[in-house]
């Protein structure tokens, strides 16, 4: 069995507990299908299939992806793929008027530059033996990456099934939208309507996006 066949076996499973515990859940089901946690699905727009992408790769879409569009981001990102192949030595070569004219801003230049001086392949290699507290210790502690950019590579990259992204905006948008009749939530607010769902908080994150996106 691969990696794939095995995380949607798991998803099939943990989908149909999340469907009896929940009427929101099922519906959310019927409508979207299985969750997809992948690397092309965290951004609903351009959810194509499954493709790879290695640890640093996938830091730096995170990077691209932080406070943009995601039209935005999908524009530079491609633009910096077709450059790099966002891997670390031909992306560390790039001079910073080169990342400029494909789109990064200052800030965002110089944390890449801090990803590709200050990173090994050895300890990316190495998140994926780690427990989720741990890989979020160490994403956090990056020059220029927080909770949100964690959330995204435990939830696309290592596929962990109980994160629960609190500090995306589309996700916070539907879930207040189902739960709070769109009454602004608080943050202990956000991360109490999320405990119902555990431990595949992952899973019904992915279902509140879907659902955003489908209503955009």
């Amino acid at each position: 069995m691969t990696q794939l066949e095995r995380v949607e076996l798991e998803l099939e499973e943990a989908v149909a507990v999340l469907a009896q515990r929940s009427s929101l859940m099922a519906d959310f089901y019927r409508n979207y299908g299985l969750p997809r946690l992948y690397r092309d699905s965290f951004d609903p727009g351009r959810s194509g299939g499954h493709t790879e992408q290695d640890a640093f790769g996938f830091l730096v879409e995170t990077l691209v992806y932080q406070q943009l569009s995601g039209s935005s981001a999908r524009a530079i990102l491609e633009r910096l793929d077709a450059a790099t192949g966002l891997q670390a030595e031909t992306v560390a070569v790039l001079t910073p008027e080169e990342l400029r004219r494909i789109g990064l801003s200052g800030p965002k230049i110089k944390t890449l530059d801090r990803l590709c001086r200050s990173v090994s392949a050895a300890q990316l290699s190495q998140l994926a033996s780690l427990d989720d507290a741990s890989v979020r210790a160490f994403i956090e502690g990056l020059y220029g990456f927080g909770s949100w950019s964690a959330d995204m590579f435990l939830m696309f990259h290592l596929q962990r099934f109980d994160i629960w992204p609190v500090g995306d905006l589309a996700m916070r948008r539907s879930v207040q939208r189902h739960l709070s009749g769109s009454v602004p939530l608080l943050l202990p607010e956000l991360i109490e309507h999320g405990e119902q769902y555990r431990p595949f908080r992952s899973l019904a994150a992915w279902y509140f996006w879907a659902d955003d996106h489908a209503q955009a």
